[in-house]
């Protein structure tokens, strides 16, 4: 027998907008999980580790400002991919060593797929960018393209981000599969909005807690819900209520004013005007009623399960999505005695996450995550999976 992990959504960042790292303690304990299966199932070297991306973070970085944006010539911003991904290397030194340790000492198969926030290390002539990744983790430095699905060969797994199914993250270029991936808008509301409104605010009023609170809207999943966690902050600090707002409403002008935004918009624009609205929401004096409203635009599950039942087939068993930060499994059918699942994979990050059932008021909590999916393979009978379990890691302290 073997096994394969899957897991997603670690985000490792230069720590410019907040240190929201994981530690290696926690990827030890997440090893020390999974041991006991590994080795039931013939040990360390019949264990695949698949990471299903936005592993490296290149878009949480303040180093996007000005003209030089992820959506800017490939060629021109290369020297800024190629500082963050130095930083993310140097400030996560202890986990990269680790997964090393893994491949090399251990003999486990590491397997790195692309995300919508690592996707810019496949862009062409960025061959030395993925040489120090690939050094990093232990496999040869080819500087080949990582791919953009899970290769799953006969098993009936389709692994991917999931991101291709999010019209604001969508990366997928359909006309030159080969080329760089699209430029997705949620691009621009990263690093437009999300990675400089803390300091913005920080700038006018010196409060640390604030701006700590300001930084955890990379943790907000959607991230189009961030006025409601603004609003939610701003509960702390009556007095900062116009300055947060004003700031907000200054960042958006710009956002909107964009080129790249506008011609997005141009092409989407029902979807733009869902998200304009979503964003704009910080000046509504009932932000309960409006939560409640949008509720249903900020819910993904149902949208991704839809998503991956297109997907299933004679020869395809399970869709596995990262993405949204929820770790879910869902049934979508029975064929021939042969359920068929969705599964997402979840997130190693903290999670603010919104209630879904206050109605006449908005709070929020936070939650630490480790979430993985580890399938069994019976080596024995070719394309057989002999179970999977999806494992949910949740942490409130």
């Amino acid at each position: 027998m073997s096994t394969k992990v899957f897991i997603s959504d670690i985000h490792l960042s230069d720590t410019t907008t907040g240190d929201h790292n994981i530690t290696l303690n926690t990827l030890r304990g997440f090893w020390n999980d999974i041991e006991r299966d590994v080795f039931d199932a013939g040990g360390h070297e019949k264990l695949e580790l698949v990471v299903l991306g936005d592993f490296i973070d290149i878009i949480r970085s303040t180093r996007w400002k000005g003209k030089m944006q992820p959506w800017a010539d490939k060629k021109i911003i290369k020297v800024t991919v190629d500082a963050i991904v130095n930083d993310i290397l140097e400030k996560n030194k202890p986990v990269f060593d680790e997964l090393k340790y893994y491949k090399k000492e251990l003999g486990t198969t590491l397997t790195y797929v692309m995300g919508n926030h690592d996707r810019l290390i496949n862009s062409e002539g960025y061959d030395d960018i993925r040489k120090k990744i690939q050094v990093a983790l232990g496999h040869e430095p080819t500087g080949e393209k990582f791919p953009w699905t899970y290769p799953a060969g006969d098993l009936p797994i389709y692994a991917a981000h999931g991101n291709d199914y999010d019209v604001y993250n969508m990366t997928i270029n359909i006309e030159n599969p080969e080329g760089d991936a699209l430029n997705p808008l949620g691009d621009a509301i990263v690093t437009l909005l999300i990675n400089v409104y803390p300091q913005k605010v920080y700038d006018l009023q010196n409060d640390k807690n604030i701006f700590e609170k300001l930084q955890e809207i990379d943790n907000l999943r959607p991230s189009s819900i961030a006025p409601f966690w603004i609003h939610y902050v701003s509960q702390e600090r009556r007095d900062l209520k116009n300055i947060l707002q004003e700031q907000w409403e200054s960042l958006l002008e710009v956002f909107s004013g964009k080129p790249f935004v506008s011609k997005w918009a141009e092409k989407h624009w029902d979807d733009y005007f869902k998200l304009k609205k979503g964003l704009d929401c910080l000046t509504s004096t009932s932000m309960a009623k409006l939560y409640e409203k949008f509720s249903g635009f900020f819910n993904q599950e149902d949208l991704y399960a839809k998503q991956a039942m297109d997907r299933i087939s004679r020869t395809c068993d399970y869709v596995l999505f990262g993405h949204t930060h929820e770790s879910y499994a869902q049934l979508l059918d029975v064929r021939n005695g042969k359920e068929k699942y969705y599964i997402n994979t979840g997130t190693w990050r903290k999670r603010i996450v919104p209630s879904k059932y206050k109605k006449d008021d908005i709070v929020f909590g936070s939650q630490r995550s480790v979430d993985y999916v580890l399938f069994t393979i019976d080596d024995a009978r070719p394309n057989e999976i002999k179970e999977f379990q999806l494992w949910n890691g949740t942490i409130n302290a």
